[in-house]
């Protein structure tokens, strides 16, 4: 993925809670959209939250990871 796919994945979700919206689904854009995230925001990695979108197979309450096409990032503080 480069910048302007970055760029272009941040912009699609001005608007929305989330900071990246509709990223294809890898393990290398899922590092990048972290990091990405973390660097926006000035906040550990640990209050970056992601949403896997996609059918829902196995369960009827969520996206599981394995059965994702797409995702979406979050920036959600942890109460400290």
């Amino acid at each position: 993925m480069t910048l302007d796919d970055l760029r272009y994945h941040a912009q699609c979700a001005t608007g929305f809670n989330s900071t990246v919206k509709g990223v294809p689904m890898s393990e290398k854009n899922l590092e990048l959209c972290k990091t990405f995230v973390s660097d926006i925001h000035e906040c550990p990695r640990q209050d970056v939250r992601v949403m896997f979108r996609g059918p829902r197979t196995s369960t009827a309450y969520a996206t599981l990871r394995k059965d994702a096409s797409h995702f979406d990032v979050y920036y959600r503080p942890r109460y400290r």
